[in-house]
């Protein structure tokens, strides 16, 4: 069950990433910086965004989850608050996952009304896949602020979690 450890390790480097986001005044977190979503606090929550729609929304069954004003989110505490909300569910689900789960199908809506059969660990895999991109972007934004981005490799956190164990 490798991909719930990528999905744990995801969510190991989101709490990285606001971390190295709350240290930063709120001016350059909101600053426009003409990437996919205009802001880091805006790319960071479309993150958030996509566990909470993948997760806890169309692997449930529902495809109807709600969107997101990124506006609303005038502070490094709500996002924080919107993010444990979204995680608390997410491992909820997660945590009593299957490989059998993992293999079964579900169908996926695409945009032009057509319907697809997806495995499970299939959409969980491009779930991990479009945070990396948005994480990337982060970490490439923060070097040019000048700030060192919290990154660690998958290796690095599996290493570190079997530490942990240990003790």
């Amino acid at each position: 069950m490798k991909t719930l450890k990528l999905l744990e390790y995801s969510q190991f480097l989101r709490h990285k990433y606001l971390e190295t986001l709350s240290k930063l005044p709120w001016e350059e977190v909101i600053k426009d910086r003409g990437a996919s979503f205009p802001s880091l606090r805006d790319i960071f929550l479309h993150m958030v965004f996509v566990v909470d729609a993948f997760i806890n929304y169309v692997l449930q069954g529902n495809p109807n989850y709600p969107n997101i004003n990124y506006n609303e989110y005038g502070s490094i505490e709500k996002i924080t608050k919107y993010l444990e909300q979204v995680e608390s569910r997410a491992n909820a689900y997660l945590n009593k996952m299957t490989p059998e789960e993992l293999a079964e199908n579900i169908e996926s809506k695409r945009k032009d009304g057509s319907t697809l059969l997806i495995p499970v660990e299939d959409m969980l895999l491009e779930f991990f896949q479009e945070e990396t991109h948005h994480r990337g972007e982060l970490l490439a934004l923060l070097w040019q602020m000048d700030v060192a981005p919290p990154h660690i490799g998958f290796i690095q956190f599996t290493r570190a979690q079997m530490r942990k164990s240990r003790v």
